[in-house]
């Protein structure tokens, strides 16, 4: 048969041409010899795409779908000339199968479901990989054990201070943030899988960079570790699983992204008490040293004392230091740079913890087939129109853009200011007021509550948000943000004048319900951004608008860092001015007039300072955040005004694919 057919166009035109190039004629003997074996259709491969066959009789090639074409028709005797053309009866869509068998496992469309799958099932890998990037914000509870790397139960001379430890999580949030701006269409072109990959890969070897690098006390490696693999890991992890998300519930964006969001939001909720006990069982006592306290004198404002002929620096421990390890002895005195805070393995096992689950996310990823939809059968799936959008190039000259970003700022920057510091802020303002309620497990387990306000803010209020508007709850931010913050200051006052359990689950409240805002600003905002630039601008646009979200973790920390410290080295020159100088003298071996070698020592705190201060005299530790406070309730109100001053994008930007 396949005979009579080579016979019948060697009388045509098409000879011609086929005999002037042999890959045309294998192309062509392929289907041929397939169908003169008996098969009902062939796969004409894609370089033959557009062979012509004959002068007036020729293969309707139609379009191809993924490269290939399905052909059909009955093959004839050129004796029987209403056989002698090669009817192509039908054009068969070739199916996302054929594209899985030579595209590589990582590749975007390797992972797209086939027909019928649930999309429910989409949810868990997601919820893997943002829960295990979520735990940055459990990084407050290791700002104080980075503050006495070599002391362990308090800080020695050699350690870093609060604020050089605060900013590797805004190192974070900036790499993050640069990431996403330039890599986003990148990670929305290799795909969620491949993402999640990477994702793993990168947030784990940044966890295990920052534990070898602590076991050397190489603050820069921790900075490259945590703060860049880490940030990349956090951009690659987080944009495109949303986006692939969405894709999946189009009916339904706020609730997908909330529950996304959510797994991120709650990151902390886990990793806060089990960072926790990690450093716990992994912690070594310092060396005691065999010298009494008194032996201790201050050289250069550092406490050292003599050890086998030698002068070393020696650390005291103290009430904290109890609290910290229980099995320190109070007024005893141990060897700096002896024990092990035990964050260095802690990092470790979360590296090799963190790395296997979202392994496991990333593999679970898949993307919807082809013209999915959802309420429709698959068969009436292919007549969808895409949703408009509006180009990059033109949502970059829009208001509605750069009022985004100013309220993704603004109303990022008083909770992620207060979840960076969360512990520190508990132990610092409740922990001196009200000490047998408020100890380190206690501060540990806030830092868990605020990640569970994170957590239900983002499901809550994008849930709110399907229901009431985007705009509306975005302004709802801003109404409750900017009261929360300017309550917290009074409260830290009158748990001073008064000491109150009371205060403290107010100031709980209070803090919680800024957190649930800031969680609720995140997971609403990629429906929100496709709501005002349509679907296919939503990755881009979100990653670009999430830059807004790193300024606001780079500045506000820096903020509380700055304010903070002014206000507790006010503190401690205030209550130098009401000690008796004889008094200052014993306690730590100087004058009053070296108060500043002190402070740049890390060897006084307000703590050490009340013990010597004249019966009645205010603590004035609580208050030391009332300053920061004041500014956040101000960059709210600067949200506030740019959500309120948000429009919709006129139609005429909006495109579609067939524009």
């Amino acid at each position: 048969m396949a005979l009579s057919f080579m016979n019948h166009f060697r009388k045509s035109s098409g000879l011609v041409s086929l005999a002037r190039n042999p890959q045309s004629l294998q192309c062509l003997m392929s289907p041929i010899s397939s169908i003169a074996a008996g098969a009902s259709a062939v796969i004409v491969p894609r370089q033959c795409a557009s062979l012509p066959v004959t002068g007036n009789q020729s293969i309707s090639m139609g379009s191809l779908v993924h490269g290939n074409l399905f052909l059909s028709g009955k093959w004839g005797s050129p004796d029987q000339p209403t056989h002698r053309t090669l009817k192509t009866a039908s054009v068969t869509q070739a199916t996302d199968n054929e594209d899985k068998t030579s595209a590589g496992f990582l590749s975007a469309e390797k992972m797209v479901a086939n027909p019928g799958y649930n999309r429910w099932l989409a949810i868990p890998p997601v919820l893997a990989i943002q829960g295990s990037i979520g735990s940055i914000y459990a990084w407050s509870v290791f700002n104080n054990p980075l503050t006495r790397d070599l002391g362990v139960l308090s800080s020695s001379s050699q350690d870093w201070g609060l604020s050089e430890v605060v900013p590797i999580f805004s190192t974070t949030a900036v790499c993050f943030g640069l990431s996403v701006w330039a890599l986003a269409p990148y990670m929305q072109k290799i795909g969620a899988r491949a993402c999640g990959i990477m994702s793993a890969g990168l947030w784990s070897s940044g966890l295990a960079v920052a534990g070898l690098a602590t076991m050397s006390h190489s603050l820069p490696g921790i900075y490259l570790g945590y703060g860049l693999l880490g940030g990349l890991g956090f951009a690659f992890g987080y944009i495109t699983p949303i986006s692939n998300l969405i894709a999946w519930f189009p009916d339904k964006k706020g609730l997908a992204t909330g529950l996304a969001l959510m797994a991120f939001g709650g990151g902390a909720l886990l990793c806060a008490p089990l960072s926790m006990k990690l450093m716990a069982h992994y912690s070594q006592l310092p060396t005691l040293a065999n010298v009494d306290a008194s032996d201790v004198v201050f050289e250069g404002g550092t406490r050292v004392a003599e050890i086998a002929g030698e002068m070393k620096e020696v650390v005291i421990a103290t009430a904290d230091s109890v609290k910290i390890m229980p099995e320190a002895i109070e007024g005893s005195v141990y060897l700096a740079g002896t024990g092990d805070t035990g964050l260095a393995a802690t990092f470790l096992t979360l590296a090799a913890g963190y790395g296997t689950v979202m392994l496991g996310g990333a593999l679970g990823q898949r993307s919807p087939w082809k013209d999915f939809t959802v309420g429709q059968k698959q068969e009436d799936n292919k007549v969808a129109e895409p949703e408009g959008h509006v180009p990059l190039n033109q949502v970059m000259k829009m208001p509605q853009f750069y009022l985004f970003w100013l309220g993704v700022c603004g109303n990022a920057m008083a909770g992620v200011t207060i979840i960076s510091c969360a512990k520190t802020i508990m132990s610092d303002v409740f922990g001196t007021q009200l000490p047998l309620l408020v100890d380190g497990a206690f501060a540990a387990s806030y830092v868990a509550g605020l990640s569970l306000a994170n957590m239900s803010g983002r499901l809550g209020w994008a849930t709110a948000s399907d229901a009431i508007g985007r705009r509306n709850v975005y302004l709802m931010f801003g109404l409750l943000g900017v009261p929360s913050c300017l309550v917290i200051p009074e409260l830290t006052a009158a748990v001073t004048a008064n000491p109150d359990p009371s205060q403290l689950w107010a100031f709980c409240a209070a803090s919680s319900l800024l957190v649930t805002c800031y969680g609720g600003l995140l997971g609403i905002l990629p429906a929100y951004i496709s709501d005002v630039f349509g679907v296919k601008s939503t990755p881009t646009v979100f990653g670009r608008c999430m830059t807004g979200w790193a300024a606001a973790a780079l500045v506000g920390p820096q903020i509380l860092t700055k304010l903070r410290g002014d206000s507790y080295n006010s503190a401690l020159t205030d209550l130098a001015g009401k000690v008796d100088p004889v008094a200052f003298q014993t306690k730590f071996g100087t004058s009053v007039d070296k108060l500043q070698d002190l402070i740049d020592a890390k060897a006084i705190t307000i703590s050490s300072m009340m013990d010597i201060c004249p019966p009645g005299t205010i603590d004035p530790t609580a208050m030391i955040y009332d300053s920061t406070m004041y500014t956040m309730s101000f960059a709210l109100g600067g949200a506030l005004v740019a959500n309120f001053l948000l429009k919709p994008v006129d139609k005429r930007h909006f495109v579609t694919e067939k524009q």
